[in-house]
């Protein structure tokens, strides 16, 4: 008998994992991503300077104690190397945090081995096919030739309905009312480093954290490196504007915060459109079992690494029990 075939729609951590477990019980799986890496939130982006190559983690600095328990059992070809960098305090009762050479996104790419993975290839509709009983994927104007059994989008919830447009499923309608938030991040390399923690996460300002990249034991020429990354409510209202002007309000908030205005020697705005939602669904997934079709994400919980690998063992063992 002819194992079901799912396609999942992302390859951030939610869709790895959905399609790690779903494979793990005997199904196939093919995941599609727009972009020309895995990782999604779990992102390492990369500068040159001066000769010398910078790595920035955007999205998550780092795994808690916790989140890397969580990771580390699932099973793979080879062990993911974690390394501590922020040590647990008992006066805040935090968690150890653990980060990874070179970047943070070797986690996705851990979690991709052996997957069956098409990458640069945008989603952009679903079309029915083999008498209706099963799913196409579209790809700009392109129909791949495959047929699935059920689609999983892990996608943003408005890039989701996007996708389901054709589809006529009435978990569009929910979708839509999941508000994005977007957030500014701005790659910072300093003549030398600042007086400030390797995690900060300032109260009352619009910056929500800064991660002292030169801190997880990466090559830095003895720099500063940074990603400081605004709050989303501030930041969604700034979506529009020029980067130059938002990064210059985020070095005048370090500066507000005591830390001076240091000596630049690179920076570079990235705009984040779908950071997040305002407003998490509160389930792990939505399912349109008429159309065999499935959301999940980070953003059914929350927005963060804890939130899309509980989204993805939720919706993998409805996915499992529905398709059995």
């Amino acid at each position: 008998m002819t194992p079901p075939h799912v396609a999942i729609i992302g390859a951030g951590l939610t869709g790895l994992q959905l399609s790690r477990q779903l494979t793990n019980a005997g199904i196939s799986t093919t995941l599609f991503d727009k972009s020309r890496g895995v990782s999604g939130r779990v992102a390492t982006r990369r500068a040159d300077v001066e000769g010398h190559t910078l790595r920035f983690d955007h999205g998550t600095p780092s795994l808690s104690a916790s989140q890397k328990a969580q990771i580390s059992a699932l099973p793979t070809p080879t062990q993911l190397a974690l390394v501590p960098w922020i040590p647990s305090s008992p006066k805040t009762q935090s968690e150890p945090h653990f980060s990874l050479a070179p970047g943070i996104n070797g986690v996705g790419k851990w979690l991709a081995q052996g997957q069956n993975i098409a990458l640069n290839v945008p989603v952009t509709a679903l079309r029915r096919s083999d008498g209706g009983n099963a799913w196409q994927i579209v790809c700009d104007s392109t129909l791949s030739p495959q047929n699935f059994d059920m689609v999983i989008t892990t996608t943003p919830p408005l890039q989701a309905a996007n996708i389901l447009e054709t589809s006529q499923t009435p978990l569009i309608e929910t979708l839509n009312t999941l508000r994005p938030e977007g957030c500014w991040s701005l790659m910072l390399v300093t003549e030398f480093p600042l007086d400030i923690a390797p995690l900060l996460t300032p109260r009352h300002s619009l910056i929500e954290r800064v991660v002292s990249e030169h801190t997880k034991g990466r090559f830095s020429n003895q720099w500063g490196v940074y990603t400081v990354q605004a709050n989303r409510p501030w930041s969604q209202h700034r979506m529009e504007e020029d980067p130059m002007i938002v990064g210059e309000e985020m070095l005048s908030e370090l500066n507000r915060l005591g830390y001076g205005r240091p000596n630049v020697i690179y920076q570079r705005m990235h705009r984040w459109l779908y950071a997040g939602v305002a407003e998490p669904l509160g389930e792990a997934f939505l399912l349109d079992a008429q159309h065999n079709l499935m959301c999940a994400g980070d953003w059914c919980f929350g927005n963060d690494i804890t939130s899309a690998l509980r989204s993805a063992d939720a919706a993998s063992a409805k996915a499992i029990q529905y398709l059995s």
